[in-house]
């Protein structure tokens, strides 16, 4: 049904989670506040699963379970520290019912659109660091979207996409005159 939201939340402290020279506070409220300014940019966070073996891991899953024929959108709640650390992303990678993967999407922005392979049968989302991690994590949110929706944004970031490149070929003009 469309509009369906699902909230997911930093709920463990597992294997899941990048400690290293980290420290990591779960407050009363449900949010997680991190801190890790030695990591290495492109290092994975945090992961969530849409499907676990839970005599190995011991976790249930903490991802909804989403329909390869629909469109969705996520959105990040986090709260960052100093301005140095605002280049974390998500990575969503979806596994067809052979656990290969079947696609991948990074996810750069605070709120995305996306639409899943039809081949999807699990997915996990990872916080990955792009840079300084120091910033307090309260949610990602997924929600089921209208095809219309999906198509909006998608024709919103093609205008983009040739405003840019109309921009780069202007400037590319320019150096050449001068």
């Amino acid at each position: 049904m469309y509009g369906d939201t699902w909230q997911v939340c930093w709920k463990e402290f597992l294997s899941d989670s990048y400690v290293y020279g980290s420290k990591i506070e779960f407050n009363e409220d449900g949010s997680v506040s991190y801190k890790n300014r030695l990591m290495p940019p492109g290092t994975v966070i945090h992961t969530w699963y849409s499907m676990t073996n839970f005599q190995v891991n011991r976790i249930e899953p903490s991802l909804p379970l989403i329909d390869g024929e629909r469109a969705y959108s996520i959105a990040v709640n986090i709260d960052y520290h100093n301005s140095e650390s605002e280049a974390l992303m998500l990575r969503i990678i979806f596994f067809d019912r052979y656990d290969v993967q079947a696609q991948s999407i990074i996810v750069r922005d605070k709120k995305a659109f996306f639409k899943p392979s039809i081949r999807t049968y699990s997915y996990r989302i990872e916080l990955i660091n792009g840079g300084n991690a120091d910033f307090t994590f309260k949610s990602l949110v997924i929600k089921e979207v209208s095809e219309e929706e999906f198509d909006a944004e998608q024709e919103r970031i093609e205008r983009l996409k040739e405003d840019s490149n109309k921009s780069k070929k202007k400037r590319r003009k320019n150096k050449k005159s001068k």
